[in-house]
């Protein structure tokens, strides 16, 4: 079914629990310019009113006091309105290191439903000949999202292996502290035993980098010197690891 444009009741509209929340200023910035030219980029909807793109400029025409609003209906639904959603969201530049990495790995596991072919294990770009035709299969799921992203496959890679492979305790320092990419990605490469350890000597500043861990690891000390994390003191950094779990 192909995509059609109509007005829609504000009020009719559905947005799916677990979106990210709207940044104000962004919203208030959209409505004053509405407001001088209109809506240019009608929102999109899938075919049960449920909101796929465009929230802070569903929220902006809630500001001006609209009641209806122009939305593009699309024919997608199900999984591909859920891909098209995260897309939506995922290419938003104020997303933190966890929340846009668990947003990749969602939208791995979807891609890899619609377009099984291009699973861990299958030939990627595979030709797939029948009597009359020969039909190339999708594109591997970390090219099509870096070519999505404006961004390396590598990067991908790494967001998904954070997703993936950081621990529990981990992943808050590193949302606590806004630790990035790159340094989440090789916390996320150690053992989940050494990680929330790791984590809490970057946040803290004792190493500078994850090669500071790997250093510091291999040197005996016979009396560790205290740190600071978060505003706490402690005299070992299993001590600081400890406390994080009890948060």
């Amino acid at each position: 079914m192909e995509a059609v444009i109509l007005r829609i009741p504000i009020s009719d509209i559905i947005i799916n629990p677990g979106r990210r929340g709207i940044r104000p200023e962004q919203v208030k910035k959209l409505a004053d310019s509405i407001a001088v030219v209109g809506l240019l980029n009608p929102i999109t909807l899938d075919q049960a009113d449920t909101l796929i793109a465009g929230l802070h400029r569903l929220e902006a025409a809630k500001l001006l006091g609209w009641t209806e609003i122009e939305c593009t209906v699309s024919g997608v639904e199900g999984l591909e309105a859920e891909l098209a959603e995260i897309d939506e969201n995922v290419v938003r530049t104020d997303l933190s290191t966890v929340a846009g990495s668990d947003l990749l790995l969602r939208r791995k596991e979807i891609y890899e439903q619609l377009h099984p072919e291009t699973r861990q294990g299958k030939r990627n770009r595979q030709t797939v000949k029948n009597e009359e035709t020969s039909l190339l299969t999708a594109k591997p799921f970390s090219q099509d999202t870096a070519e999505k992203l404006g961004v390396s496959r590598r990067t991908v890679e790494k967001k998904i292996k954070i997703a993936k492979d950081l621990s529990p305790d981990a992943r808050k320092v590193v949302e606590d502290h806004a630790i990035g990419t790159e340094a989440a990605f090789h916390l996320a490469r150690l053992p989940q035993e050494q990680q929330a350890e790791a984590a809490s000597l970057l946040a803290s500043g004792v190493i500078s980098s994850m090669k500071g861990y790997r250093t510091s690891t291999t040197e005996s000390s016979t009396e560790a010197p205290p740190f600071q994390l978060g505003g706490k003191c402690f005299a070992t950094i299993q001590e600081s690891v400890q406390d994080l779990k009890n948060m």
